[in-house]
């Protein structure tokens, strides 16, 4: 049997992996999908064929013997992204960890590089194996190599070649010749499509065939595009041609043994790749391993002192010590992750470097620990005492899990990862584990090692003696985020953010989370037959519509979709699928497709419903807490990178107003008693942009109470005001926004349906009439340029590495942040220093109400029915004088029984 040879087509891999993956970021915050994806597509090759022999070929920088050929070789490719580059170091230390070969050859392509390679060790005896998706090296197929495109799963051989393409491997280059690539910016003839192509090379065995056989050719404008083309055509082909390049490996060197895998495992943990870390424990165990994240973990318990507390005097001691200090940094061990159903399993402090302590509470083992009565005697004076000053990583859930177990923490001065959102840049992780090793290159045991890896129920489980090495160290390294996250928010100016809307938003965040909101469940269940009958009824019509069975057809499988629309429905395709497996069936294509038939129609209707009953009407009732009988979403003020707000757990911010006939938000009702209160900042993004750009005739749209829709539209449709359509208003309502959002003229052709010369026009009409707010992104992209980020009113930063992108879409989308952030963030923290305003003010009164929900620009504050009135005045003054502008801010008020009811 033949030995087999693998030659990875380097570049081609590196592409693929990175624009297959979400952004993925190491702990010190570099981007690293692309790495990830490589070494998961080459782990998956290796386990697919178990090859022997393999050489990863890559590109070599800079011009190659084509661009002496033709000057404008690849001279319309964009620039890759450059992070792209950044990440391939990474790959290449990984092939050198699993001795796997590379091969870069000077001024030299890696498709020539491959061609060499195959044709050296295929006259070696060798069957060749090309690793690639490369439409150009399908011209070296033969009865011993073979191509495997990875991302499709597909062998391909020239026998399949010739089949699918209905010629000849040989003729490939003529094929191309007359072709072209946009991609390389090879002419080929202009004029001569697939089609075109495909019939030429069939009637002809080559170029030079086709060529002295003009006559032949029956379509006279083919003939006479083909005559105009000639040396485009010539030329082209010699771009095609593939060339020997005399590579010099031998034997020993492509010589590759899986086993070696184990010896990347200091790169995973580098760069923190769990998975593939796991997949080495559970292929190779730790033996082979240079430096296991346990050991390095049991290091740190030596370097630091970590105690449990396991009797009263030690208890009292540590107490002492903490009152001693006046400070101390807290965090909290569970049995799960919903801190109102959760059971305190222990706790840990620290006040000092070198030393912290845990304290068992409710362990199920055998072990000794102290009884509830007392930890909760000597404990509990301590956390409510609010002279003692704590800190804690992610507070709020903290603070949560003990007041479910009947104490409240006072006293918080510090949240290390609030600090730490503001700090680091966009995609570096916040997580304690993750900081840790990026400020102090300390690793912490995780939570899948010391409960997952071990099989065990929950942290309970976890012994006392493994528990103090991961809990204590939670405290300890918290305590030593607080020095360095405290000096860097002084010297990136962010203090007063931090001091003055972040932290005090916490307790806000806090009391909106304790109270909850009540949702009807038998609305939801009534809700749910409504929905599923409509259902019925729309598969019930597609069905009909389509001749297809009833049953047979999964209206949420994209490749069912894909087959009814394009194939038997022939509707036209309008772009590949994410994967490029096929045709997207997404709510894009959809819309699309729905100008053009009623199935498509039918699809997003079905769609939308069905995601409703199974985000809302379903899962709802599941979120609703047995102790309390409501829903306690969670808040977080960490996760967007504007700093807006984010609901989880269940998301409650994306609750539609109404879908149809259906309002899911009719579920969430006041008690007895009390009523909603509705408070919506009326178009608090372009009061924003106003303030910030001072731009006159906007900021005059506000002053005079005007309709800054009906002024923009009047001016882009040159109409008086008074004559603007509810359509052009519309358009004017768009576009006001869209320019907010750093739209480009594509962007909003694609938005309003238009072509791009017109929206073009639109944007300029709209400078013309705003020149303050042109001048302002101008200066905004500038102030970025020379930063590297731009910034809230407040001072919140969002690194913006895309603002140097040669590549112009990567350039546009940051353009678009670095705008967009200012005003979107500026307005966000308009909303928090409302929110922290409004319960001051509801402290100072004799009533009970309460900040329920946050839905972005709009406060839904639960009240008595007797204070509906003064509170709705207290709401509108509080929110409207948050800050003394220019500009006016605007609320407005509804009242309403349920969230419907106070819905615009």
């Amino acid at each position: 049997m033949k030995k087999k040879l693998f030659l990875i087509d380097g570049s081609s891999f590196l592409y693929r992996a990175y624009y297959s993956m979400k952004p993925l970021h190491a702990p010190n915050g570099q981007p690293v999908q692309a790495v990830y994806g490589f070494c998961r597509m080459i782990k998956k090759l290796v386990n697919t064929f178990k090859p022997e022999h393999m050489v990863l070929v890559w590109d070599s920088k800079g011009k190659t013997l084509r661009h002496e050929l033709y000057q404008d070789y690849k001279a319309t490719r964009q620039a890759p992204p450059s992070d792209l580059f950044e990440q391939k170091k990474h790959i290449t230390k990984f092939a050198d960890l699993i001795d796997l070969v590379q091969l870069e050859q000077p001024g030299v392509e890696a498709d020539d590089s491959i061609y060499s390679l195959a044709k050296d060790f295929s006259k070696k005896d060798y069957d060749i194996v090309i690793v690639t998706s490369d439409k150009d090296l399908s011209q070296l197929l033969d009865e011993s190599i073979a191509i495997y495109d990875s991302f499709k799963d597909e062998m391909i051989t020239a026998k399949s070649f010739e089949e699918k393409r209905g010629f000849s491997v040989s003729q490939v280059p003529f094929y191309h010749a007359l072709l072209g690539d946009s991609s390389d910016n090879i002419p080929g003839v202009r004029g001569i499509g697939k089609k075109g192509a495909e019939e030429l090379v069939n009637q002809f065995e080559s170029l030079d065939d086709l060529y002295a056989n003009l006559d032949k050719v029956s379509k006279e404008r083919t003939r006479i595009a083909l005559e105009a083309g000639r040396e485009k055509a010539f030329l082209s082909l010699k771009l095609f041609q593939l060339r020997y390049t005399s590579p010099q490996l031998s034997i020993n060197d492509i010589q590759f043994d899986e086993k070696n895998w184990w010896k990347a495992r200091p790169l995973f943990e580098e760069l923190n790749f769990k998975t593939l870390l796991k997949e080495i424990d559970g292929e190779f165990g730790t033996g082979n391993t240079s430096s296991g994240s346990s050991n390095e973990s049991l290091s740190q318990t030596k370097k630091y002192k970590f105690v449990a507390v396991q009797d009263v005097d030690e208890l009292k001691r540590m107490v002492s010590f903490v009152r001693e200090k006046g400070f101390c940094a807290l965090d909290t061990e569970t049995d799960c992750l919903d801190p109102l159903q959760s059971t305190l399993v222990g706790l840990s402090f620290c006040c000092e470097e070198g030393i912290a302590w845990y304290i068992p509470v409710a362990h199920q083992t055998s072990e000794a620990q102290l009884s509830h009565d007392d930890i909760y005697a000597v404990i509990k004076p301590l956390l409510e005492d609010d002279t003692i000053k704590k800190v804690l990583h992610n507070a709020k859930f903290d603070q949560l899990v003990l007041l479910h177990a009947g104490i409240k923490v006072c006293g918080v001065i510090f949240d290390t990862m609030v600090a730490a959102s503001l700090v680091v840049k966009e995609g570096q992780r916040i997580g304690l584990k993750a900081l840790s090793e990026g400020y102090f290159n300390e690793h912490m045991l995780t939570f899948d090692e010391m409960v997952k890896s071990k099989k065990l129920e929950n942290f309970a489980h976890v012994s006392i003696v493994d528990a103090v090495e991961y809990a204590a160290a939670d405290a300890h390294q918290t305590f030593k985020l607080w020095h360095v996250l405290s000096q860097e928010l002084k010297e990136k100016n962010l203090e007063k953010l931090y001091d003055q809307i972040e932290h005090p938003l916490i307790d806000v965040l806090f009391a909106m989370e304790c109270e909850g909101i009540y949702c009807d469940i038998d609305l939801l269940r009534n809700l749910d037959q409504q929905v599923s009958k409509v259902l019925g009824m729309l598969e019930q019509e597609i069905y009909a519509l389509t001749g297809t069975m009833p049953g047979t057809l999964n209206l949420n499988s994209p490749k069912q979709l894909e087959q009814l629309l394009f194939y038997q429905l022939n509707l036209p395709p309008q772009k590949k699928s994410a994967k490029r497996t096929g045709y997207s069936t997404d709510h894009e294509v959809l819309e699309a497709l729905a100008e053009l038939h009623i199935v498509p129609q039918l699809i997003l209707k079905h769609r939308e419903l069905y995601k409703l009953k199974s985000t809302y009407i379903v899962a709802l009732p599941e979120a609703i807490n047995p102790f309390t009988k409501k829903i306690h979403t969670s808040f977080s003020q960490t996760n967007v990178a504007t700093g807006r707000l984010a609901s989880s757990e269940p998301n409650l911010q994306n609750i539609p107003v109404q879908v149809g006939d259906v309002t899911v938000r009719a579920a969430f009702y006041a008690p007895e008693g009390h009523t909603f209160i509705s408070a919506d900042y009326s178009q608090i993004e372009l009061r924003v942009l106003a303030q910030l750009s001072q731009d006159e005739a906007l900021k005059d749209a506000f002053l005079t109470n005007g309709d800054i829709h009906t002024q923009t539209a009047a001016k882009i449709f040159e109409v008086a005001p008074e004559n603007v359509t509810t359509q052009q208003r519309q358009i004017g309502k768009r576009i006001n926004f869209s320019i907010m959002y750093g739209k480009t003229p594509y962007g909003l052709s694609k938005e309003l349906k238009i072509s791009q010369a017109d929206a073009k026009k639109y944007i300029e009409k709209y400078f013309e009439q705003y020149p303050g707010v042109k001048n302002w992104m101008d200066t905004v992209i500038e102030q970025t340029v020379k930063t590297g980020y731009t910034q809230t009113l407040y001072g919140r930063r969002r690194h913006v590495p895309g603002i140097y992108e040669k590549n112009k879409n990567l350039f546009d989308a940051a353009r678009r942040i670095a705008i967009n952030t200012p005003a979107q963030g500026t307005a966000a923290e308009i909303m928090k220093l409302g929110m922290i305003n409004l319960k001051n003010a509801f402290a100072h009164l004799d009533t009970e109400a309460k900040i329920i929900l946050q839905i972005h620009d709009e406060l839904l504050v639960q009240v008595p029915e007797k204070d509906s009135a003064l509170v709705s005045e207290i709401i509108k003054s509080t929110l409207e004088h948050v800050v003394d502008w220019d500009i006016p801010l605007a609320v407005t008020i509804r009242e309403g029984k349920n969230w419907q009811e106070v819905t615009k």
